[in-house]
């Protein structure tokens, strides 16, 4: 097992201090080209004698006093990689190339940047190192390997998948060069190629961390959460600083009901590299699950500063802001979601959502028409354009949205509870099915639902019904015109044509004259309905 990088950190820098050369007045003296000799000696000793930390001290104070010494700075490179101490280790090659003539080592040190990337989870960098490393040494597998691994990471899938193959020509034998292959598959989400490559990875290496941990996210994303989390602790095992490890072990934790065990194991990847945007992106998903949204977006916008390419996040976090109603910042994030992924439908649907709500209509008119194109069903897209067509008076056209809404989703109590409003005068036999369906499937009546109920009720002449639903709306909503209007047209609806003629009417009557009074109060003034109050206010018939 490899040793934490905590730790290793540690005896690197106990390992420097101890070798600290004396100094006059805190100012260390400049050494002589023959004690710097003298320290190279020492330092090549101690390594024969397998002591790297030694080595690295000597080599160190050496650069002190001779910083252009490029071949000192390439060694102490070496050392760290030795070390897997990758931060120092890529530092330390970009250092030395600047001052390196030999073209074996500047290649080596592009090479060996590019890997020291992948293993830190800096992906563009990864990409930057590993075309230099290819164009140096276009016959070195690893160089190509790695190159393919930051290009499958920052989205670019289609040179990834070329770069992984060329490695693998190079190097048919080459554990690695199958993981690379895998990885590219996976980012393609070609998970039958990528499971095929990760299984002959490990069959030519079972110590290649990378494959066990890829393996790991196609079982979680298959839903194996309990072989997803085997592969995933198989995998650090072998390599304690693998993030991606990590992530998908805390996710799959959270799928098996282990929240405490999830938020280790991803408070583990942070405290590894805090700069894995994978393990960013785990995180957020695991807080999101937890509908913590707030922490959930904080780590979405983390890890997509760290690789932009990380589509996936981009459209959850703008999903977040539009549900916390943070328009403004929304439409920031989607704008880039859509331009990332033109043919997806749910984004251009959110865009939509953010476009309407920062006052930009008709653009946002364009977002929710591309969004049913691309997603036909989508029965939130077309209830989104409904809603919008009908606050521009394009009722026939938002009439047409709503009810492929309601196609799409039947069930849903909102869409027909809003089609049969819609529905009312042209339709009313369709909007008596939609209420009636709507209110069967809520042991909530929606107040607007059965006013409007009433109205359609009424105009199948069905009075003591509408009545009912009419008073049903009013005792919810006591100041609303609308179920007083229609109280009172249906006490006439039930008073015999041309009465009253007994006593049986006056209290229809009575009821007629008092509600119409009130929606005459609340704002309905209807001047057939008054022409008929005042006949038989009057105790004269209807002719």
């Amino acid at each position: 097992m490899r040793t934490h990088p905590a730790v290793r950190s540690a005896l690197f820098v106990i390992g420097i201090g101890a070798l600290a050369m004396p100094s006059v007045g805190g100012v260390q003296e400049k050494l002589s080209k023959r004690d710097a000799r003298d320290y190279i000696k020492a330092a090549e000793k101690a390594i024969e004698e397998g002591d790297p930390s030694m080595a690295a001290g000597l080599y160190l104070t050496v650069l002190n006093s001779f910083p252009e010494r490029g071949d000192i700075r390439f060694e102490v490179a070496r050392i760290n990689k030795d070390l897997e101490e990758w931060s120092y280790m890529t530092t330390a090659y970009a250092e030395a190339v600047d001052y390196l003539e030999d073209p074996a080592k500047i290649a080596e040190c592009w090479e060996s940047m590019a890997m020291g990337y992948v293993r830190l989870a800096n992906y563009p960098k990864a990409v930057e190192a590993g075309r230099k490393a290819v164009e140096l040494n276009p016959s070195s597998a690893q160089s190509h390997v790695d190159l393919a691994f930051g290009l499958a990471k920052t989205g670019q899938i289609v040179e990834a998948a070329k770069v992984a193959q060329k490695g693998l020509e190079l190097a048919p034998d080459n554990g690695f060069a199958h993981s690379t292959v895998g990885e590219a598959a996976l980012a393609e989400g070609n998970l039958k190629l990528a499971e095929s490559s990760f299984r002959r990875a490990l069959e030519l290496d079972a110590g290649n961390g990378g494959a066990h941990a890829g393996m790991a996210e196609i079982l979680y994303d298959s839903g194996d959460y309990a072989g997803a989390v085997a592969s995933a602790t198989t995998a650090l095992e072998i390599d304690q600083q693998l993030t991606r490890a990590y992530g998908v072990r805390g996710k799959s934790n959270n799928a098996l009901g282990k929240p405490e065990m999830a938020y280790s194991d991803l408070a583990m990847a942070i405290t590894v590299n805090a700069d894995d945007p994978d393990a960013n992106l785990a995180f957020a998903q695991v807080y999101q699950t937890q509908d913590n949204l707030a922490m959930a977006a904080t780590y979405y916008r983390k890890a997509v500063e760290l690789n932009p390419n990380l589509t996936e996040a981009y459209g959850e976090l703008g999903e977040i802001l539009i549900s916390q109603k943070n328009y403004e910042s929304a439409l920031d994030v989607l704008n880039i979601a859509t331009e990332k992924m033109p043919d997806n439908g749910r984004m251009q649907y959110y865009l939509g959502i953010a476009l309407e709500n920062t006052g930009q209509a008709e653009q946002a008119l364009v977002a929710y028409q591309e969004a049913t194109e691309l997603s036909p069903d989508d029965a939130g897209a077309y209830y989104a354009l409904a809603q919008l067509l009908k606050t521009r008076q394009q009722i026939a056209q938002a009439l047409v949205a709503l009810q492929k809404a309601a196609s799409i989703d039947g069930d849903n109590v909102q869409y027909l509870t809003e089609l049969g409003v819609m529905q009312v005068e042209g339709d009313p036999d369709a909007a008596i099915a939609n209420f009636e369906k709507a209110m069967s499937l809520s042991t909530k009546r929606d107040p607007q639902a059965q006013a409007y109920y009433g109205v359609a009720l009424m105009g199948k002449q069905r009075y003591v019904e509408a009545a009912e639903n009419f008073q049903a709306a009013l005792d919810a909503v006591p100041t609303w015109a609308l179920p007083q209007w229609g109280l009172a047209w249906s006490s006439f609806g039930q008073i015999k044509k041309g009465c009253p003629c007994g006593p049986e009417d006056e209290a229809l009557v009575a009821a007629m004259i008092a509600h119409n009074k009130k929606a005459a109060e609340f704002g309905i003034n209807d001047p057939r309905l008054q022409e008929r109050v005042d006949i038989l206010a009057k105790g004269e018939k209807i002719k």
